[in-house]
């Protein structure tokens, strides 16, 4: 079984990490096309993957999840380059693999002309919070009538695409692996550099992770911060896919709120591992359902207290007391509400976390996403 990956970005965001570990596990000739080139063609490169950027013209990656008819008809002509394109590499292959939703809609027509298999790697909930009505209601015929099979990434990514009209029989859920070893041995010398590096002498971490964007809710835990003194926020990510506008916004904010001193940007990083350690908290603040919710993941084989926004894939992940904390999303003073739990008893959360670390170590593995993808390769 010959699979060609197909991925829009080189930039690294969760659903490419996710993808460099199905690519460099799964036991099939693999190929991966990407539409851009960026860090992630590199990353696949060191890794001796076999990787090469399409022949994409920029015009066809300017639709956003936003975008209505105008716009998508504006990016037709581009699209169709790239089609032909991918059309052409993929007669090498079995199956046409799409990572993420411009893939998909090119990887449709590629398989159409190349008769080929397509399998879409479905890695976000299909809901008004998300895309417009135009974009939901294409892609939904596009994946009943081509898709072989539809790989969601949780239950509720799964659930959300059937509720707009999805094909349900189509539907496999496999969970994103995670490797546990860079989340595991961080040593302390690495934990303390960091922190002197964020200058946070005794002071209790709290940290957020992931790209700055609106619905990613930086803005909530800015507000939830402000509701507890003594404690340094850290915001861990940059903006990606146009989202330049927020950050600015974001950092506004921050000063308007008398929060300079207690609000650390650090941008985007390579030492995830690293900086989770450092932190005493950390943080899922996004305002709408979470897809899956990979950083959930990572802070909880971190060993650290994880206080998550309760919708989306998080719920299949975090279970509220017991492995960690929700609280309802978009809420500041509810998200307050939940570190002071925490701060109130660290011998107590210590345990839920060593609990969470367990729980995600046994059921978020690679060789379970494996299995499952595996298995769902096999209906297609």
């Amino acid at each position: 079984m010959r699979i060609l990956f197909l991925d829009q970005t080189a930039e690294l965001g969760g659903a490419e990490l996710s993808l460099f570990s199905e690519v460099t596990h799964l036991p099939h000739p693999s190929s991966v096309l990407l539409f851009e080139d960026g860090a992630f063609r590199e990353m696949l490169q060191n890794a001796g993957v076999d990787v090469a950027v399409a022949q994409a013209s920029s015009g066809a990656l300017t639709v956003r999840r936003e975008s209505g008819l105008v716009a998508i008809l504006f990016a037709v002509p581009a699209v169709i380059r790239l089609v032909l394109d991918v059309a052409r590499r993929a007669k090498g292959y079995d199956i046409i693999y799409a990572n993420s939703q411009k893939a998909f809609v090119v990887g449709v027509f590629a398989a159409a002309l190349s008769r080929r298999k397509l399998v879409w790697r479905l890695r976000d909930v299909l809901s008004a919070a998300h895309f417009s009505a135009t974009l939901r209601r294409i892609t939904v015929l596009l994946a009943n009538w081509k898709a072989a099979r539809v790989i969601a990434n949780s239950v509720a990514t799964g659930e959300a695409f059937a509720l707009v009209g999805g094909n349900a029989a189509k539907i496999s859920v496999a969970y994103p692996g995670i490797d546990e070893a860079p989340f595991t041995s961080v040593s302390e010398a690495a934990i303390a550099a960091v922190r002197r590096e964020i200058g946070a002498g005794d002071a209790k971490l709290v940290g957020v992770f992931g790209r700055l964007s609106l619905w990613k809710g930086q803005a909530v835990f800015v507000d939830a911060i402000a509701r507890q003194p003594g404690v340094i926020g850290v915001i861990v990510g940059g903006p990606l896919f146009g989202h330049e506008a927020f950050e600015a916004e974001l950092r506004e904010k921050v000063t308007a709120l008398g929060l300079t001193e207690r609000i650390r940007f650090l941008g985007f990083r390579k030492d995830i591992p690293t900086l989770m350690a450092a932190m005493d908290i950390i943080v899922h603040s996004s305002t709408a359902p979470e897809p899956f919710g990979r950083v959930v993941v990572e802070a909880m084989l971190a060993g650290k207290p994880m206080v998550a926004s309760a919708a989306g894939g998080v719920l299949e992940i975090l279970e509220h007391g017991k492995t960690g904390w929700l609280y309802e999303p978009g809420n500041p003073e509810a998200l307050a509400g939940a570190l002071r739990l925490v701060l109130d008893d660290i011998t107590g959360a210590a345990a839920i976390a060593d609990a969470g670390q367990a729980h995600a170590r046994d059921t978020f593995t690679v060789a379970a996403t494996v299995r499952q993808i595996e298995a769902a390769l096999a209906q297609s």
